[in-house]
């Protein structure tokens, strides 16, 4: 045989097996005999045979594919909130000797029905859909179809879809006990509201922050905006202490918007935190280096994506079913807060 050609045929002709024993024996199946896998095994190394993935799918029915599915948002793939969790699913994707089929849930994938298409015709051995929308009803189809599907760090209410997030409400909590121990009452919050998780947030720290005593009059809330963003943070702090200048803190749903009411505070000549206390969420890679380094509440966006791909996986092979996981959350007290000023 031609070393450049050789395919799964040739050595199934060559160790006179069908292809799906090569198959079996390429995917350390252990329903081969030792001697076959031996036998196959030794032709592989002869001839240097490197196997596609789809050869090597032929007899696990596996497409050695996994598709990734992300918002149709600007700069989606720039975005480091969605970096971390990608980085998450490739670093187990690779171990598993998995590829990834990457998309965005634009009009034309949403239109054609991809998200059903690409599980059915085994494209993929299943589907990570990564922070949809409140918007996204159309992924309740999944919820009938029972296709390996999960959402990642979101979820729908009410809804049998699998999915694994952080904890959200925790979240909440946490931030505003930290607030609240510092002395702030007079609280302003940026959330975004797009997304079931980011409502979690908003009503979480909210109700905690009442049930401390805090008068709801104390506690305006500005929307962030749909893409969470710096800018979106920027403007909604401009909104809040123009309304409200004796805010002594802002609370932000994200860090990226936390970072946004730094850079307006700077422009204002507000000092942070001496008079105004700034906190975050996720510690983004660059929380720890802003000017002041940002408080914020770790949110383990790459485990969140190992995770997902291993369950993901795991529904694949039939070894779960529906699963919907939370992962926990830690405050990281950074230079960004401090105790509130004196009246």
């Amino acid at each position: 045989m031609n070393q450049s050609r050789t395919t799964i045929k040739d050595i199934a002709q060559e160790c006179g097996v069908s292809l799906s024993t090569v198959s079996l024996v390429l995917n350390d199946n252990p329903r081969i005999s030792e001697k076959t896998r031996q036998k196959v095994q030794e032709a592989v190394r002869r001839h240097g045979y490197q196997p596609n993935q789809q050869a090597r799918g032929l007899a696990s029915k596996s497409s050695r594919i996994m598709s990734v599915v992300v918002p149709n948002l600007n700069h989606v793939f720039s975005d480091v909130y969605f970096g971390e969790i990608l980085n998450g699913i490739h670093d187990r994707a690779t171990e598993a000797d998995y590829k990834l089929l990457l998309d965005v849930a634009n009009e034309k994938f949403l239109a054609n029905k991809d998200y059903l298409n690409i599980i059915r015709s085994r494209r993929a051995d299943g589907m990570l859909f990564i922070a949809s929308s409140i918007q996204d009803t159309y992924l309740r189809d999944m919820e009938d179809l029972q296709l390996p599907f999960i959402l990642v760090n979101h979820y729908y209410p009410n809804s049998n879809l699998s999915y694994i997030s952080v904890d959200y409400k925790q979240s909440a909590q946490l931030a505003a006990e930290h607030l609240l121990s510092l002395g702030h009452k007079r609280i302003g919050l940026i959330a975004g509201t797009n997304t079931y998780t980011g409502l979690d947030f908003r009503d979480a720290f909210l109700a905690h922050c009442r049930q401390k005593g805090i008068p709801e009059s104390d506690l305006p809330w500005e929307d962030g905006g749909l893409q969470w963003s710096q800018e979106g943070g920027f403007q909604a702090a401009k909104k809040l202490l123009e309304r409200r200048p004796d805010l002594t803190a802002i609370m932000a749903a994200n860090d990226r918007m936390a970072m946004g009411v730094i850079s307006y505070a700077h422009g204002q000549g507000r000092r942070v935190p001496q008079e105004l206390s700034v906190m975050g969420v996720d510690n983004i890679p660059s929380a720890p280096f802003t000017s002041p380094a940002l408080t914020t509440i770790k949110h383990d966006l790459f485990e969140v994506g190992r995770r997902s791909f291993d369950r993901l996986h795991a529904m694949f092979k039939k070894e779960l079913s529906d699963h919907q996981e939370i992962l926990p959350v830690e405050l990281l007290a950074r230079e960004s807060t401090g105790p509130a000023p004196s009246a």
